[in-house]
């Protein structure tokens, strides 16, 4: 409920300007980029809305609103570019959506240090491009890198395209600056290594605002590459592929860009029968970079490796193609949150086929029988696998499931029995987008008695329960 009196209080604290019960900005913060569908029935709202949206300028501001929200018991919701995918900045219970993308500069590039301070709402793409400046560059580069920000992927702890050869975005960050749910302002040393007990900004590394808003950090900057070369190879079958992927990480030879995707054809759920029907094309993507003699050597190697395992080789443009292509998304997601003034969740759903995706890490020994048994799985489902495929380890493996008729429940009772198996083989249920709300009902199976640790650390740092409450099982 809109309180006159709170109102009154934001608005002295943060201007006019600065906070907002308008109807147009209360719905295009109302959620992120996920889509309903994804979610089990029921598990949230069907109209999310938040009742303020503000959007504080400095790191004392974000301190004195988060002073006041927990005075008055309000939840506050971090955002960023809104391209989390998992329902993390959906606002279940109300209240305060905290928009950082006001606070977007590039404090400095320390080029001889090759690291990079920016706040929370600088955009990757203005990052990077101050780095460029410099002979500098960003090792991430998600498909959203033209609007997501660096608070939303540190949140999340996001996984890039360059992924494979400069790790996630958690692994590129050396020190963060943050508002704890008190009001107090921590900052972390951004040195590459320490031996100091526990680093706090780990917690804050895939915390998803439930532990504090992020508000500046500092991140590793990577020389731009000598030298760039693109590949594209075909298998014959997916083990084929992915045991040329295997053979390249068990000799320590990790490419910048690697994705390995096989694509079925569109079949009727019912003449869908599972790893009968796997016959789908397979393509991997190389990308090579950095300076020459190692990009030779990486390249030499690495399609010794694939033409031992039945690869050939395609023309160099596909491969250029993926490279040049690989933002588009993200472009379209823009250009329809624009279209619309509404985000995914709040957008009209046409009726007919409906998807989800899940992204796991297996051990490598486990990956070949989880594509079989996923296959399997979908079609006694009821459901279909559209592609399935690796990205930047042999580890990470992706799928993407589609239920032909539109049910959403019977979608997402797939979606879980994969995810379950997963864990199971020894897996993780998510390596990329984070857990938000769409993975929350999986986190006691995921961490088992360690999630009551976490837990406790929650109710230590906030009390009150007011930062992003209802995510990620807290």
């Amino acid at each position: 409920m809109i309180t006159p009196h709170l109102t009154s209080q934001l608005t002295d604290l943060l201007g006019t300007d600065g906070v907002s019960t308008a109807s147009a900005d209360i719905r295009l913060h109302a959620a992120d980029a996920l889509r309903p569908g994804r979610l089990a029935p029921g598990s949230a709202p069907d109209a999310p809305a938040p009742q303020w949206v503000v959007w504080p300028a400095t790191v004392d501001q974000v301190q004195r609103l988060v002073r006041l929200a927990n005075q008055t018991r309000t939840p506050l919701v971090p955002y960023g570019g809104g391209t989390g995918l998992m329902g993390g900045a959906l606002p279940v219970h109300g209240g305060i959506v905290v928009d950082l993308t006001r606070m977007a500069a590039v404090r400095r590039v320390d080029a001889e240090d090759r690291r990079v301070v920016a706040e929370a709402g600088a955009v990757l793409a203005d990052v990077d491009r101050a780095l460029d400046r410099e002979g500098l560059m960003l090792g991430h580069d998600p498909w959203t890198v033209s609007v997501a920000t660096v608070g939303g992927t540190i949140s999340t702890n996001s996984l890039g395209y360059r992924g494979g050869q400069y790790g996630s975005m958690g692994e590129q960050v050396l020190g963060i600056e943050a508002v704890l749910p008190d009001g107090r302002l921590v900052s972390t040393r951004p040195v590459p290594k320490s031996s100091t007990g526990p680093a706090l900004h780990h917690l804050l590394i895939g915390g998803e605002g439930c532990f504090g808003i992020i508000t500046a950090a500092t991140l590793k900057a990577f020389p731009q590459p000598e030298q760039r070369r693109f590949h594209a190879i075909a298998f014959p079958d997916f083990e084929s592929g992915y045991r040329a992927v295997d053979d390249l990480f068990a000799i320590g030879l990790a490419p910048a860009l690697l994705e390995y995707g096989e694509d079925f054809a569109a079949p009727t759920p019912a003449g869908w029968t599972g790893a009968e029907d796997a016959d789908g094309s397979t393509e991997l993507f190389l990308v090579f970079e950095g300076y020459a003699e190692l990009v030779a050597a990486q390249e030499r190697r690495a399609l010794a490796v694939c033409r031992k395992r039945r690869g050939m080789s395609l023309p160099e443009s596909s491969a250029r193609a993926f490279w040049d292509h690989r933002h588009r998304v993200a472009d379209r997601f823009v250009a329809q949150r624009r279209d619309t003034g509404l985000p995914p969740y709040l957008q009209p759903q046409e009726p007919g086929p409906i998807a989800d995706f899940v992204h796991v890490a297996l051990p490598a020994s486990r990956v070949l029988e989880y594509r079989k048994r996923c296959l399997d799985l979908a079609a006694a489902a009821g459901v279909w696998v559209r592609d399935c495929g690796l990205w930047n380890r042999p580890e990470l493996f992706s799928l993407a499931l589609v239920d032909g008729d539109g049910d959403a429940a019977r979608l997402h009772r797939a979606a879980n029995a994969v995810i379950e198996l997963a864990q199971d083989l020894g897996g993780a249920m998510e390596y990329c987008h984070g857990v938000g709300l769409r993975l929350a009902h999986l986190m006691a199976r995921e961490h088992g008695e360690s999630l009551e640790a976490l837990r406790a650390i929650k109710r230590t740092l906030d009390p009150a329960g007011i930062m992003n409450p209802g995510k990620m099982g807290l």
